[in-house]
């Protein structure tokens, strides 16, 4: 599981000793926060909301917890301004894999590989009910990896079919459908990920791969030449990906991290990579529009926005190179009592 995570404006890592720390919009929804902030022990797994400020947190006894804006009841039931927000952790689900937080739909894949969705309504919930829901419904069996976004969401499963479901641009799909990936050669998928009207993966052998349209300068429906993967060019040896609100984090297998924009670099010209000035890293995540770095020798980097504090570097200053996250040293985390208290964690079970 995921031990870094970015939101829109939210940052957090889970240490290895299992604790969960936060920064940036994760206290009130307000406030920044500009250093690292305790949440929760005994974590193993996070994922961040791709669009609003939630997070969810999975425990290392398989239990989900989430926190933060709840407008749309994707942590728990919302039926006043007290469950409105959620400053505190909550107890959501028991026996949880792992957990996409997603953008106000939420899904999460139990211990018997069932993937279950909920959250606000619409196509990419898996659904048609026309209302917001706090009730995890199966949406699929057997998955391996899921990733979801703002329109459309996607998984793997422990066979290797690809499975899409949600906004196809033309063709709207609310239940999972099995995506032709014969281009691949039947290669296998290390790493997924989407965003509004796009997917990538990476194979086993470093190949990256994308298809779809950017939304905001292919408004038509697609043609047959982008809804099929094409192997992206002038990139190889790649681990892992994240994507941002107009980017792509790539985490290569020889620790450098690069991206690409393709606001400014269209699809329909060969791809050009920034490189970023990081090297032996081991973990990468993107949020809207800063990204987070784990190196090998357990430093945490922040790059980009920072009008709440999402870098965790003591200010709120924007910065165009990484800079080095001001986490607690090891004898301090676990000495140090005066945040921990800010985030008492306290159960709503709603079973499963």
């Amino acid at each position: 599981g995921k031990r870094l995570s970015a939101g829109p404006t939210q940052s957090l890592y889970v240490d290895p000793e299992g604790r969960l720390w936060g920064w940036g919009n994760v206290t009130d929804g307000k406030t920044p926060v500009t250093r690292p902030v305790k949440i929760m022990e005994d974590v193993q797994t996070v994922s961040a909301s791709t669009g609003i400020g939630y997070a969810f947190a999975l425990k290392k006894d398989n239990t989900l917890w989430g926190w933060g804006d709840n407008y749309f009841g994707q942590i728990v039931a919302n039926t006043d301004e007290k469950t409105a927000y959620l400053s505190r952790p909550v107890k959501v689900m028991d026996k949880v894999r792992l957990v996409e937080a997603g953008n106000a739909t939420v899904f999460a894949i139990k211990d018997d590989n069932t993937l279950w969705g909920w959250g606000a309504p619409g196509l990419r919930r898996g659904d048609l009910l026309p209302i917001n829901t706090s009730v995890p419904a199966k949406v699929l069996d057997n998955v391996a990896m899921a990733s979801a976004a703002f329109a459309h969401n996607i998984a793997v499963d422990k066979n290797g079919v690809f499975w899409g479901w949600g906004d196809n641009r033309c063709v709207k799909r609310y239940k999972p459908f099995k995506v032709d990936l014969g281009a691949l050669g039947g290669r296998k998928i290390v790493s997924i990920a989407n965003t509004m009207g796009q997917t990538f993966v990476v194979t086993e052998d470093g190949r990256l791969w994308q298809w779809g349209a950017d939304r905001k300068q292919h408004r038509a429906c697609l043609s047959d030449e982008t809804v099929k993967p094409a192997r992206m060019k002038n990139i190889d040896g790649v681990k892992s990906i994240s994507s941002g609100k107009d980017y792509l984090l790539i985490l290569k297998k020889d620790g450098t991290v690069w991206s690409w924009n393709w606001i400014q670099q269209p699809l329909h010209e060969t791809p050009q990579y920034r490189q970023i000035p990081l090297t032996g890293i081991i973990e990468i995540a993107a949020g809207d529009h800063h990204f987070l770095a784990l190196k090998k020798d357990g430093t945490v980097w922040a790059c980009g926005a920072n009008n709440h504090g999402q870098l965790g570097n003591g200010t709120t200053r924007y910065s165009d190179v990484p800079v080095k996250v001001a986490l607690p040293t090891p004898t301090g985390a676990i000495n140090r009592r005066t945040v921990i208290d800010r985030f008492i964690s306290f159960s709503v079970a709603f079973g499963d």
